[in-house]
């Protein structure tokens, strides 16, 4: 288990090398001082740097954690954070031909991305291959 509370908090805000600030700072607020990176009208993105790990929140538009997806290297994980029981993978699993797929964020070298609406939406982190 990984006790980052007691870690100390980076005083200046890291960037990605493209011009993107990160914050080292308010992970899992409902309006975290950081710039909201979502190319996604309907969700806010967070990108959080702490420790040599990257954290991308996404918010709903009422502030509401959806979920919290961790990064070191070429490893991803799902934080257990939000209020609801969304369903993230590290690959979009079988879905039906009429499911809308809409990517909010392109990194560098992954793609979060939300597959249908509402309750239903399901979330991936697609790897570049």
């Amino acid at each position: 288990m990984l006790v980052l509370g007691a870690l100390p908090t980076l005083a200046a805000a890291q960037s990605d090398n493209h011009g993107v600030q990160r914050s080292a700072h308010g992970l899992g607020q409902a309006y975290p001082a950081v710039a909201d990176r979502s190319a996604d009208p309907e969700w806010r993105l967070y990108i959080f740097e702490r420790d040599g790990f990257s954290y991308f929140q996404i918010n709903d538009l009422n502030g509401r954690v959806e979920a919290i997806i961790g990064k070191a290297g070429d490893t991803y994980w799902v934080l257990p954070a939000g209020e609801s029981a969304v369903h993230v993978s590290a690959q979009a699993s079988a879905l039906p031909d009429h499911v809308v797929r809409v990517r909010i964020y392109r990194g560098s070298g992954f793609s979060l991305v939300r597959y249908g609406r509402g309750e239903d939406a399901s979330w991936a982190v697609e790897v570049d291959s």
